[in-house]
């Protein structure tokens, strides 16, 4: 019989698999007008999957193409015809990164103003697509990046700064392109999934956009640029709930996209198992809540960990005062700062473990280390072997027995890889 860990984890997962293959991106693809010949650009943690899936629609149709995925170091899933495949550093840049985008901005300068242009975007691509300004090396560059990411800034403020620091981002790789018709799907990893924002806009014109279904449409003096949003947080979040509520539980997603910080986001937790058993509160136990969002982080301890399973620590004491309460913090690409840490998990029950195994719940927390303590009591989360990006989820479970939340239905495992072409 499977326990509450069990549940929620498989759950994600086998959501995790069928998002992967973001189905509005091939519908979409299904159904543009192309030029004879396409040239396709992706770039981001989500990069590989989103050009194997384009290709194949492009295939099916007859359409030419050639190009380049830029991903993340070993986030490539082997090769892609007519593609050169490039891996790169993230989240600090590096030598690999400079010299792919230098191959790539010379590919970008030569393709005539004939043929389109097909953008994949998802995060991930500030790092990992770059060209420095006179005066910046990578050192540099590096040291900016690292501050930034202690500082516990939000991702527009963020990419606002790498912009400033950039001949590509804000546009700036948009003004190396000739061909009139550029469009872009992206997979988004930011509030409001802004264009200018999400991946620092490398082809976003610095120009109000129409707005489009899931999108926006720029038309410049001669170029028109069309922007969709084929998967969010919005989106996996939501049909996470209702895939927890076909398992029985009774789940409520919290539309609001998170952006205050992690202690913020606790404490906002820490009322709602406060209230949880009040019978004025508008959820009545057992409950699932799932939230969504970007909860920053500003370090200055030493240890190891990331903003799940930062969280996640930051709930052990409260969390140990309910029985049948647990939280579960999803990293959706499938790195919580550290490779291989999707994230965390605890319950009431933590609290007791990490004293039993000489941990100071205090102590970790306080400098940061709240991977090394979740990991030493099993409460980190294994990377699913496909991960998209499109920002942290939560899953606040409150009144669920945690050995044996109910007996599931009977369902069908996935194969993960059955749809890779």
């Amino acid at each position: 019989m499977d326990n509450l860990q069990h549940l929620l984890y498989q759950t994600y997962i086998q959501l995790m698999h069928r998002f992967c293959q973001y189905p509005e991106l091939q519908r979409l693809l299904a159904s543009e007008r192309f030029s004879p010949q396409v040239r396709v650009l992706a770039l981001g943690k989500a990069a590989w999957k989103m050009a194997s899936l384009s290709i194949a629609q492009l295939a099916l149709r007859g359409i030419a193409y050639d190009g380049f995925v830029l991903t993340k170091h070993h986030h490539s899933l082997g090769e892609l015809p007519g593609l050169k495949i490039l891996e790169a550093g993230h989240p600090l840049p590096d030598e690999h990164g400079l010299a792919a985008s230098a191959q790539i901005v010379n590919w970008l300068r030569g393709i005539p103003a004939k043929d389109d242009l097909l953008i994949l975007i998802s995060g991930g691509s500030s790092a990992l697509f770059e060209q420095l300004p006179k005066g910046l090396d990578l050192a540099g560059l590096s040291e900016i990046q690292k501050q930034l990411l202690k500082s516990g800034k939000s991702i527009a403020e963020m990419n606002r700064e790498r912009s400033a620091h950039s001949l590509l981002k804000g546009g700036k790789a948009l003004q190396m392109v000739k061909s009139k018709q550029v469009r872009i799907f992206a997979v988004s990893d930011v509030e409001g999934n802004d264009p200018a924002v999400l991946g620092s806009g490398p082809f976003t014109p610095a120009l109000p956009g129409k707005k489009i279904p899931h999108g926006w449409r720029f038309e410049l003096p001669k170029q028109q640029v069309n922007y969709r949003i084929v998967a969010d947080n919005r989106l996996f979040c939501s049909q996470l709930a209702s895939d927890l509520k076909q398992q029985g539980f009774k789940a409520h997603y919290e539309e609001a996209f998170l952006n205050s910080s992690v202690a913020a986001f606790a404490d906002v937790l820490k009322e709602i198992l406060r209230k949880a058993h009040s019978p004025h509160f508008r959820l009545r136990p057992p409950f699932v809540s799932v939230f969504g969002g970007e909860t920053p982080l500003k370090v200055s301890g030493p240890g190891n960990g990331g903003r799940c399973s930062h969280l996640a620590l930051s709930l052990v004491n409260v969390l140990a005062k309910h029985p049948n309460t647990a939280l579960f913090c999803f990293a959706t690409d499938g790195c919580d700062n550290i490779s291989g840490s999707g994230g965390a998990s605890v319950d009431s029950n933590s609290r007791k473990e990490l004293l039993g195994a000489g941990i100071n719940t205090s102590e970790a927390k306080k400098n940061y280390d709240s991977f090394t303590a979740l990991k030493a009591i099993h409460r980190i989360l294994p990377s699913p072997l496909l991960a998209t990006n499109v920002n942290d989820v939560f899953v606040l479970c409150v009144g669920y027995d945690l050995e044996n939340p109910f007996t599931p239905n009977s369902r069908d495992e996935y194969d993960l890889f059955e749809d890779l072409p």
